[in-house]
């Protein structure tokens, strides 16, 4: 009988696939370069930042207001992580409901020439720097001169402020979300008998909430670390808000008490303004996290 040969049918040029694993590990190589280059800065001045302040890196540090000569020499941040919840809070008051509808009817309900022109003004809004975001919000929620709702420097103006840098975020967001759901979904919930808005809000929502999800922390996460909308909204409260409006109704926050500290002679804020960074970056570290496990959580259980 003949012996049946195991040489394949097209033999492989030896040189071309050494060639391809020589230009795989290049390529390999300069990935690994360009990403210790870009991200040894980072990390560096993370370090720094523990370094630094670690020494105040503790429960007192965070649960306790800044006393002593200068303000803040002595006590902790209590103030900036309150006044933080404040603004985030009421910042998704207005973002989260205006943004996920924008991007539901942009998806399901919109014209042609509308929906172009709303995405060209979210897009737009996106791109506005912070510094003018400020402005606006002073000119219109806190300035007591002129046309305005007169809050004066509160939180209910810089919360405001930041929700309008935050609702095109969720909108956007939200339109990608939508889209994704496969189109059987929508037409199974229309051929049982249900109505387009039935269909969005038992099926489309569902299916949709861990992207809808997704964008509500990602604009969290921007506004959290934002410091030009709040010097012409809120500016800063060394102690507890007393309202959301009026004289009382500044609050402090970590972006700004960062700000003020490290521009102070004293050293001890410097350190104090290090700790606090550390502070900021877990908390966005955190809600990074709690997106990446909302994101599992939907599709394991959701879709």
């Amino acid at each position: 009988m003949e012996q049946q040969s195991h040489e394949p049918v097209f033999p492989a040029n030896r040189g071309y696939l050494k060639r391809k694993k020589f230009y795989n590990n290049v390529a390999v190589f300069f990935a690994i370069t360009a990403f210790i280059i870009g991200s040894f800065p980072v990390f560096h001045i993370i370090y720094k930042a523990v370094s630094i302040g670690y020494k105040y890196l503790n429960w007192h540090f965070i649960s306790t207001l800044p006393t002593g000569f200068p303000i803040g020499a002595e006590g902790g941040i209590l103030n900036a992580v309150i006044g933080d919840l404040y603004l985030i809070v009421i910042a998704s008051i207005l973002a989260v409901p205006i943004g996920i509808g924008t991007g539901l009817y942009l998806s399901l309900f919109g014209k042609k020439r509308v929906n172009g022109f709303l995405r060209l003004l979210n897009e737009l809004m996106i791109g506005i720097p912070s510094i003018v975001w400020g402005i606006v919000g002073f000119y219109v929620f806190s300035t007591n001169a002129g046309p305005g709702f007169h809050f004066g420097f509160s939180a209910l103006a810089g919360g405001l402020t930041l929700g309008f840098i935050m609702t095109p975020i969720i909108t956007l967001l939200t339109e990608q979300a939508v889209n994704q759901i496969p189109a059987s979904y929508i037409e199974g919930a229309l051929a049982l008998g249900a109505t387009k808005w039935q269909a969005t809000r038992a099926v489309i929502l569902k299916a949709a909430l861990g992207g809808i999800f997704t964008g509500i922390l990602l604009g969290v996460m921007n506004i959290i670390g934002q410091t030009a909308p709040l010097l012409f909204t809120n500016y800063y409260n060394t102690g507890m808000p007393t309202g959301v409006t009026g004289p009382g109704g500044a609050v402090g926050d970590l972006a700004m008490l960062i700000f003020i500290y490290i521009h102070e002679p004293s050293k001890i804020l410097h350190y104090k303004a290090e700790a606090a960074s550390v502070v900021l970056l877990f908390f966005i570290f955190a809600l990074d996290l709690g997106l990446r496990l909302i994101n599992y959580l939907a599709k394991r259980f959701i879709l």
